[in-house]
């Protein structure tokens, strides 16, 4: 049984990955100034990860895909766009935790 897809990209959806991958550094983490200024954790946690090179580059590469099908119904940039939020969602997992661990410490201590 082979990959889903014939391709020699990396990708979230083969079992190859060495693909590029956002990371945010802890002092990044630190920059969160709470629910009430930032928002949502996840969310904000998403954009800082959306802004890191490696995810910057999937963007890139999706928005190419979108402008060279324009017009054309048959054809999707799925492949690509997996690719983008992958990166974003593996750079923001342990981010995300950490912020909600240290919220739920914050409250234990505050109570």
């Amino acid at each position: 049984m082979g990959h889903m897809f014939s391709s020699h990209v990396p990708s979230f959806l083969t079992s190859d990955h060495t693909f590029p991958h956002g990371h945010l550094h802890d002092s990044d983490i630190q920059q969160y100034r709470g629910f009430e200024e930032d928002g949502d954790q996840k969310l904000w946690v998403e954009a800082k990860c959306a802004d890191t090179k490696p995810c910057q580059q999937m963007k890139a590469e999706y928005e190419s895909c979108v402008e060279r099908i324009q017009g054309q119904e048959e054809k999707h940039c799925a492949y690509q766009y997996q690719n983008m939020w992958g990166c974003i969602d593996y750079c923001a997992a342990e981010p995300t935790f950490k912020l909600l661990q240290h919220g739920i410490r914050r409250q234990v201590k505050e109570a």
